[in-house]
């Protein structure tokens, strides 16, 4: 296997060998998955100029085997007990990261007995596939992708709910603000997104055919997680973002058309609440491993209980600074503190209406055929929150 550290590629200023955050790379089948040992921040600055492509293993060191991690216990570091490894990937929005972070970061997961390695992967869509190829057993994603998966005959499940709310927003560059008054001035335009099929590009796809365009006539522009300097510099016409990046957009003259963090407005265009991220597995995972998913549910409630207890200055302190928009974490906290009791429910369930929207969504949005019906009970279980009691 390459030694990255010692070739004279692009990726390597990115092999460190040091102990780190895991990413792993695109992989069309579990074999193909390789686990890179570079620290979170070489990640998340890369992953800011949306180049995390093409890694090559890093260091000489082989994939783990998949949940587990160089072995399957360590001792813990405060209870002397040991802890069993596993991987959990997500997509690195910063508003999503959030509740695992705050689980790591608050020991709930060490307390449950589980050391969880969080891997930053550069969208919803690589996890996904991560988890379908067996490469990890638990990520967390939103629910459009749990259907998507669903809708092209791949079973993913949706064990816990982490939002309620997709965390996006969709603004206008600042130069464009007078030109673009409405979605329907989007027709023709370029529209950057996170990444393409995952939630914000899906969302923009539903709020064109509400608004009587067709999707096609809009072009979704993939730019990575955070898009916003992007925006400001005119060189997409508008975008789907995140806080901190809205107020740092509308600062600067941009107009926001679309506020998918806010209830109310998500009530007007959806008709309520509709299920964003959560804790997400294979139904292999659920048979053989259901305590574990007990344990990663429960520590997962607790972390969102601790986020709408604390204020927004405290819960920043959770986010990778790299991910924040700006770097601005002062606006972040005062974002958090306006949306988080939308954005996260304290009790980890999953609502069907709030899911079936999802599912309307899509349909509405052209990506499933007229007249199939899909099973809600395929997507989602709440078996893990309720035998908590």
């Amino acid at each position: 296997m390459t030694d990255c550290c010692s070739t004279s590629t692009q990726t390597a200023e990115l092999c460190a060998c040091d102990e780190g955050i895991d990413l792993l790379d695109d992989a069309p089948s579990a074999s193909a998955i390789q686990i890179h040992p570079f620290t979170r921040r070489e990640v998340l600055k890369y992953m800011g100029g949306f180049v995390l492509t093409g890694f090559l293993a890093a260091c000489g060191q082989t994939a783990s085997a998949p949940g587990t991690r160089d072995g399957a216990t360590v001792q813990a570091g405060k209870n002397g007990g040991k802890l069993q490894k596993l991987d959990l990937a997500f997509c690195s929005q910063v508003l999503c990261v959030l509740p695992f972070e705050v689980a790591k970061q608050q020991g709930y997961f060490e307390e449950a007995g589980y050391d969880v390695n969080l891997v930053y992967m550069k969208g919803g869509t690589q996890a996904i596939t991560a988890l379908l190829s067996k490469g990890v057993d638990f990520v967390g994603t939103p629910m459009d992708l749990v259907v998507r998966s669903v809708d092209e005959g791949k079973d993913v499940r949706m064990v816990a709910s982490t939002s309620r709310l997709p965390f996006f927003a969709l603004v206008t560059a600042p130069e464009q603000a007078e030109a673009i008054t409405s979605v329907a001035g989007l027709a023709g335009k370029r529209v950057g997104v996170g990444n393409l099929g995952t939630t914000d590009d899906l969302l923009l796809r539903t709020l064109a055919v509400k608004n009587k365009i067709d999707p096609e006539e809009i072009e979704s522009v993939a730019l990575g997680p955070n898009l916003a300097d992007t925006l400001l510099r005119g060189e997409v016409d508008a975008g789907m973002v995140q806080e901190p990046a809205l107020t740092l957009v509308t600062e600067k003259g941009g107009r926001l058309l679309a506020n998918f963090m806010d209830l109310k407005e998500t009530t007007e265009t959806l008709g309520g609440a509709y299920q964003f991220m959560g804790l997400n597995t294979r139904p292999d995972v659920i048979e053989e491993q259901p305590d574990t998913l007990r344990a990663l549910a429960r520590a997962l409630v607790r972390a969102n209980a601790w986020i709408l207890e604390h204020s927004g200055a405290d819960i920043v302190k959770a986010a990778p600074e790299e991910l924040v928009a700006g770097g601005n974490t002062e606006v972040f906290a005062k974002a958090l503190d306006r949306y988080k009791q939308s954005l996260y429910p304290g009790d980890g369930i999953i609502e069907e209406a709030n899911v079936r929207r999802v599912v309307d969504a899509q349909r509405a949005a052209g990506l499933i055929d007229e007249g199939k019906e899909i099973d809600l009970s395929s997507l989602f279980t709440n078996e893990f929150i309720e035998s908590q009691g």
